[in-house]
């Protein structure tokens, strides 16, 4: 029984003595390099949804781990909410277009970095190269994420819109033009109620069921 008994209490120091790895210990760490700063821009916490959105100043670009460490670093401090998107702005960037990295946490992180926008040279050589009559041309920065929309005539006079994305990839969509009370509208055929109006400072509105969402703009 004795002999017993001081096996435990063998078994229990030999427990006791044992280093206490976290599983954080087993994951090779990194940190947000010295020379990268950033600052918060603005805030949109929306309780109800358990969701926030975090608009980001960097003063350069940086890797997929930089930009890890600085989502979780943020993330810390806003632990209540199960869904935490986070946008990156160069120095550069109106922060009111797309944004160059995105670290959203959905709720498990997924980081992006975006491809550049399309010019407005670029825009206009696509325009140049249309096989039609080119009805306008514009950039789309936000929802689009900068690519660029072509509204032209083909040769056998149906309107398209065509939309250019900037990883090269592009769609056409038959377009139905409505005019009414001095309002253009292009319809054209989607799942989700959305259609274009020429607004009238020459910029294309993009509307849904909920009405107006995001606005391209004209490139001259």
């Amino acid at each position: 029984m004795k002999r017993i008994f001081y096996l435990l209490i063998a078994i229990s120091l030999f427990a006791c003595n044992q280093p206490n790895k976290s599983k954080s210990e087993n994951v090779e760490q990194t940190s947000i390099p010295s020379d990268v700063k950033y600052e918060i821009i603005s805030e949109e916490p929306n309780e109800a949804l358990s969701k926030d959105n975090v608009s980001i100043r960097i003063n350069k670009t940086v890797d997929e781990s930089a930009l890890t460490e600085i989502a979780y670093e943020l993330k810390s401090s806003r632990s209540q909410y199960d869904k935490l998107w986070i946008f990156y702005y160069l120095p550069e960037m109106d922060a009111n277009s797309y944004a160059w990295a995105t670290t959203h946490f959905k709720p498990e992180l997924q980081v992006e970095i975006n491809n550049p926008p399309i010019s407005k040279d670029s825009i206009s050589n696509q325009a140049s190269n249309t096989n039609g009559e080119v009805i306008g041309k514009w950039r789309c920065d936000k929802s689009l994420m900068g690519a660029s929309l072509i509204l032209y005539k083909n040769i056998k006079g149906t309107l398209l819109m065509k939309t250019t994305f900037t990883d090269g990839s592009a769609s056409e969509e038959k377009i139905k033009e409505k005019k009414k009370s001095g309002i253009t509208k292009y319809e054209y055929n989607n799942a989700h109620g959305e259609y274009y109006i020429l607004e009238s400072n020459g910029n294309l509105g993009l509307y849904g069921k909920n009405g107006k969402f995001d606005e391209a703009v004209k490139v001259d």
